[in-house]
Order: structure tokens, then C-alpha cells, then sequence
């Protein structure tokens, strides 16, 4: 028999969006016809607004290691007829072109993972010149080897253009010239 766990983040959605608003954070930085990464996508929180601004002739990678949060992204893409997004099982972007994506999003990825020089890495290898990244993180307390703090996040970016930090959280928008 088939699982059909359902990802808790599918059930805080309709909580999520009183204090998220992805037309708001994305909007400044995509454009139709733009190729964009929704690096952590889980089940589609941003990947489906970013889908609606690159339009038709724009596309977007949809990347997350969890294959159920993927499945459920595609029925959602199936169901709305959505045929601008390529979906990955993947904890990584190494399959992404160099130099190939115009803006991406990694909305508390690093994280997650231990590998956080290497995905700050991936995500400026990525970028075209003159791509723009959006990076969060949910700041780390303790020992856990995932844990990074503002500062350590700020070093491992090469093209910030501008950062941000806050008791839990810390950002930087990148931009590759």
C-alpha cells in the first residue's frame, strides 16, 4: 500500500502564508522568462508563485531531498496545469549548469546540512553574471554540526550584495558580476 504521509509543512501552508508572502519576497528579483532555482523547494510554498512570475517561456528547477515533498509538488503542478517546472530528488544543485540561472532561492537550506561551504559554493557556481540569489538561514545555538551563526553564514559568500540578521534568522542576497 502506498504512503501518503503528507510533509508537515503541506499543513502549516494556510499559517505559513499570514507571514510569508512570496509574490512580495520574489517579486523584486524574477522576471518572465527567467530560469530559476527553487533550491529546498518541499512542497511548493515558493516554487508555484515562482512558476506564475517566469510565465510560460520562463522555467524553473524545483530541487529538494525529501521524495515525498517532491510527489506532492507534482500532483500540484499536475492538478494546476503548471508544465514551467522540472522537479529533483536531490540534496544538491550539481546537476545545474554553470553560469545557467538567472535567480535562486534557498530559503533555510544551508541549515540543514553540514556541507555548508559547499552549497554556498554550488549556489554561486550556478549563477549567471548578473544573477541574484536570495539566501536564508534559521540561526544555529548549540552543537549541532548544521548550526551556523550570522557570521559564519556571511563568510561563505563571495557576492553579497546585501545581508541581514535577526535573533533566529540571517539572509544575504547575492549577486554574481
Amino acid at each position: 500500500m502506498e504512503d501518503r504521509h503528507v510533509p508537515p509543512l503541506v499543513l502549516s501552508f494556510p499559517l505559513r502564508k499570514l507571514f510569508e508572502n512570496p509574490y512580495k519576497i520574489l517579486t523584486p528579483f524574477v522576471k518572465r522568462g527567467m530560469i530559476v532555482v527553487d533550491h529546498g523547494c518541499g512542497p511548493g510554498f515558493y516554487t508555484i508563485p515562482l512558476s506564475h512570475l517566469v510565465g510560460e517561456k520562463g522555467l524553473v528547477y524545483a530541487v529538494d531531498s525529501n521524495a515525498k515533498s517532491i510527489k506532492v509538488l507534482e500532483d500540484k503542478l499536475r492538478k494546476k496545469g503548471i508544465n514551467n517546472v522540472k522537479s529533483f530528488v536531490s540534496r544538491n544543485i550539481n546537476f545545474i549548469p554553470s553560469n545557467s540561472i538567472d535567480f535562486l532561492l534557498s530559503k533555510d537550506v544551508l541549515c540543514c546540512t553540514v556541507l555548508h561551504k559547499e552549497s554556498a559554493e554550488e549556489i554561486e557556481r550556478v549563477l549567471k553574471p548578473g544573477g541574484k540569489a536570495f539566501v536564508t538561514i534559521r540561526i544555529g545555538r548549540g552543537s549541532d554540526p548544521r548550526s551556523l551563526s550570522a557570521g559564519e553564514f556571511f563568510s561563505l559568500f563571495n557576492y553579497i550584495e546585501r545581508k541581514g540578521s535577526s535573533k533566529f534568522h540571517a539572509w544575504v542576497v547575492l549577486h554574481k558580476r
